[in-house]
C-alpha cells in the first residue's frame, strides 16, 4: 500500500464575485464546479499516488457491463439504507435544493434526486447498455477535452517545507503528463461571469423541487423531521452573532425540547451566513407533529432568551464562548490544507473571517432578539420529513399535510 487513501468527489460551491461585499449573502450565480481527486501519501510515495490519480482520471475502464451493474446496485442499496440511517442529512439536502442553485446541485448529485438517477441508470444499464456506455465515455471526453481542461485545473498540496521541496520534481512530472494543451481555450472566470448551469438549474428548481412540504415514506419506527427557509435575502449581511444564536438553539432550546423532553436522539439546527439558509432538524425522533410545533416556537424562545440575557450577562458569555470554541476546533494537516484551499476557491479573505469573529465576540442580547424575529418571519418556509406511513397519517390528524413519496 502506497497511500493513505484516494477518493473522487465533486466540489460545487458559490463564490464571492470580484468587487462584491464579502459579508453579503451570495446570490449563487457565481459558482465553482470541480471534479476533485484527493489523496494522502508520504513524500517517498507521492509518485505512486499521482500515478493512481492519473489512472483513475484517464484510464478507468467502463467496458464491464456486469461490474457497472454491480456498482449501481451497491450504490442504490447504500443510498436507500442511508435514508433510514441518516435521514436528517438527506432531508436537509432536499430542503436546501428548494432555495439555492448550489443546494439543487448537491441534491442532484447526492440526495433523493440522485437515488432516482441511480435507479434510472441501473435500468438503462440492464436494458440499453450501449447508450449508457456512450454516455459515460462522452462525459469523460468532455471533462478531459484537450482544448480547455488544463486551464481549469487546480493543484493543492499540503506538507511542510522539506516535503514540498522534495516532491517538486514529481509534481512537475505530473503536470507535464496530464491531458490538455498549454495554448488551449481559457476557462471561464466565474468570479466575474455567471456559471452556465445557473439559468437551467433555476428552471429545474421550480419544476423538480418547488417550495413545498414533502414526506418520504419508509418502513421505520422513528422520524427525521426538518423545517427550513431563508432568513436573509441576497445582498443582505448576516452578522457573526447569527452563529452564536444558532449555537444557543442547538445546545439549549432544541436539545432540551426535541431530545431531552421529546425523546429524539438529536435535535439541532443549521445556518449558513453565506446563503441565508436556516434549517431545523431532528434525528431518530419518536415524534413528528410535536417536533414541528417546537420549531415554530423557537423564534419566541430566542426572543425570551434575549430578555433573560439583559439581566444575566453570564448566559450570553457562555453562548459566545461555546461558539468560539466551535470555530477554533483543531484540524489535522490534511483538513488544514483543504480548508485553506476552499477558502481560496470561494475568494474568502482573511480580513472577512476576522470581522466575522469580532462580531461573534461582540454579540449583544439585541442580536438574539433580531435573529429571533427573523426566525418568526422566515421567508418561504417548507418542511421535509422521513417517516412511516403511520407517522404521516397521525400528523395529518394534527393538521400537518405533506406531499408523500415512497422511497422503497
Amino acid at each position: 500500500t502506497y497511500t493513505g487513501g484516494l477518493s473522487v468527489t465533486t466540489l460545487n460551491t458559490a463564490v464571492h464575485p470580484e468587487g462584491s461585499s464579502q459579508e453579503s449573502i451570495l446570490d449563487g450565480n457565481h459558482l465553482q464546479s470541480k471534479l476533485l481527486l484527493r489523496g494522502k501519501a508520504t513524500s517517498d510515495n507521492i509518485g505512486e499516488l499521482f500515478d493512481l490519480m492519473k489512472i483513475v482520471l484517464t484510464d478507468a475502464n467502463f467496458d464491464s457491463k456486469s461490474r457497472l451493474i454491480e456498482m449501481l446496485k451497491e450504490t442504490k442499496a447504500g443510498m436507500e439504507a442511508g435514508i433510514g440511517a441518516s435521514g436528517h442529512s438527506v432531508i436537509n439536502t432536499r430542503m436546501k435544493a428548494r432555495y439555492r442553485v448550489g443546494g439543487y446541485i448537491d441534491e442532484a448529485m447526492g440526495g433523493i434526486a440522485q437515488l432516482d438517477t441511480v435507479r434510472a441508470l441501473l435500468e438503462q444499464a440492464e436494458s440499453d447498455w450501449p447508450s449508457l456506455l456512450a454516455r459515460l465515455e462522452n462525459m469523460r471526453n468532455t471533462i478531459l477535452n484537450e482544448s480547455f481542461c488544463r486551464d481549469g485545473m487546480m493543484l493543492d498540496i499540503t506538507g511542510d517545507k522539506t516535503v514540498l521541496e522534495k516532491v517538486q520534481p514529481t509534481v512537475d512530472s505530473l503536470l507535464k503528463e496530464l491531458p490538455g494543451i498549454a495554448g488551449g481555450e481559457k476557462f471561464p472566470d466565474f468570479y466575474n461571469e455567471e456559471h452556465p448551469w445557473v439559468a437551467p438549474i433555476k428552471k429545474l428548481m421550480t419544476e423538480m423541487v418547488p417550495v413545498m412540504d414533502e414526506g418520504f415514506v419508509l418502513p421505520t419506527q422513528v422520524s427525521y423531521v426538518g423545517k427550513s427557509g431563508l432568513l436573509y435575502d441576497e445582498g443582505e449581511q448576516a452578522q457573526g452573532s447569527s452563529q452564536v444564536v444558532s449555537k444557543f438553539l442547538r445546545t439549549g432550546y432544541l436539545w432540551d425540547h426535541v431530545r431531552v423532553m421529546g425523546g429524539a436522539y438529536g435535535g439541532f439546527c443549521t445556518f449558513s451566513p453565506f446563503s441565508g439558509f436556516f434549517s431545523y432538524l431532528s434525528y431518530r425522533d419518536p415524534n413528528l407533529s410535536k417536533t414541528l410545533d417546537i420549531y415554530d416556537a423557537a423564534g419566541d424562545a430566542v426572543v425570551s432568551a434575549a430578555e433573560a440575557m439583559k439581566s444575566d450577562p453570564e448566559m450570553l458569555s457562555q453562548a459566545i464562548i461555546g461558539t468560539i470554541g466551535e470555530m477554533d476546533g483543531s484540524l489535522g494537516p490534511d483538513m488544514k490544507g483543504f480548508t485553506a484551499f476552499q477558502r481560496w476557491l470561494v475568494n474568502e479573505k482573511p480580513a472577512t473571517r476576522q470581522r466575522f469573529r469580532d462580531q461573534v465576540i461582540d454579540t449583544k442580547p439585541e442580536d438574539f432578539e433580531a435573529f429571533g424575529k427573523r426566525l418568526k418571519e422566515m421567508k418561504d418556509p417548507s418542511i421535509a420529513v422521513v417517516s412511516s406511513q403511520t407517522g404521516f397519517e397521525a400528523a395529518e390528524k394534527d393538521g400537518k399535510k405533506f406531499t408523500l413519496k415512497q422511497i422503497v
